[in-house]
């Protein structure tokens, strides 16, 4: 019996330590933990939380353009000069206060070009004509080439099929001929060839004549001109960069005009060769003579020019 007793009261301080242990468990527990041991605690027990994902924005589609195009942020979309326009519909407006149409294009899906400007030749006036005789906004199929020219498109229309009677300027670019000369002979005809003065531009037989010409022009002895035929090409020719009395537009004098008034002046039509000029004209404090090549165009009894080749004339070069 007294070996029973001393088991029981054995167990009891057991239970009591063991009781006592658990109340120190549950204070500790309840205890603040440190900042560092919290964050590594949670760090180390995972939770049921979603945890945050830092999202990242898509790519979006890419516009694509038609090869060519030149965009800059807040200006309008522009054709590089070069660019061809082939058979797109639209109509012709008048532009207040400049001196040139604009062909407005019809939109449509995936092919939205702006309005350009129009450079004048034939088909041009061939479209003012049929808008003025229904005096409605007719609708045209349209070809051409576009220029550039301070921050603007212009559009070269494609002529009506013609005939294939288009003629070179002579002196300028001569064409094939059947019996070519020899060597010797183009040596000889270049070394004796008289480079002082420029043969005048050839002078078709038409009923148009050049309206700066005759009593227009500045000279009361001038004669009366006619007309360059549309798609001539000017190869080589000197001469200076002019304006028209009412400084809208730049034209062409040619150098030999000044004492045969055989050559009137051409009208020069907008293109990045324009402006290259203009830059080198403003840039300097004299005289600039060039030596140009580019095709010819009629409108309203005016030749114009899209120049494709501008060379400024040293001034040991010029002819005074």
């Amino acid at each position: 019996m007294r070996r029973a007793g001393i088991i029981l009261l054995s167990f009891a301080v057991a239970l009591g330590f063991a009781a006592a242990a658990l109340a120190q468990s549950d204070s500790d527990s309840n205890a603040p933990v440190p900042p560092a041991e919290q964050m590594l605690n949670e760090m180390l027990q995972p939770t049921s939380r979603p945890v945050p994902m830092e999202t990242t924005s898509q790519p979006g589609s890419t516009t694509l353009h038609p090869q060519g195009y030149v965009g800059t942020s807040g200006q309008p979309v522009l054709l590089r000069e070069g660019s061809t326009i082939v058979d797109r519909t639209g109509w012709v407006r008048s532009v207040p206060d400049n001196p040139y149409a604009q062909f407005v294009f019809d939109q449509s899906a995936g092919a939205n070009i702006p309005p350009m400007f129009v450079l004048p030749n034939l088909r041009l006036m061939q479209i003012e004509d049929a808008s003025a005789v229904t005096k409605s906004a007719l609708r045209f199929t349209v070809s051409g080439t576009v220029t550039e020219y301070k921050g603007n498109n212009y559009i070269l229309l494609e002529s009506q099929p013609m005939d294939d009677s288009h003629e070179l300027v002579p002196g300028l670019a001569p064409g094939p001929t059947t019996n070519p000369a020899s060597a010797d002979q183009m040596l000889n005809e270049m070394l004796s060839s008289d480079t002082t003065t420029e043969p005048p531009l050839p002078r078709p037989q038409s009923s148009l004549t050049d309206s700066t010409s005759g009593s227009a022009a500045v000279s009361p002895t001038a004669p009366v001109l006619s007309v360059v035929r549309e798609g001539s090409q000017i190869i080589d020719r000197t001469g200076r960069l002019t304006h028209t009395p009412d400084g809208r537009q730049s034209e062409f004098t040619f150098d030999s005009d000044g004492s045969a008034l055989q050559d009137a002046p051409l009208l020069i039509l907008p293109n990045l060769k324009l402006e290259s000029m203009e830059n080198a004209v403003a840039g300097t404090n004299r005289d600039l003579h060039f030596r140009i090549t580019g095709l010819v165009t009629e409108f309203r009894g005016r030749n114009c020019i899209l120049l494709e080749k501008v060379v400024v004339i040293p001034d040991n070069l010029q002819q005074f």
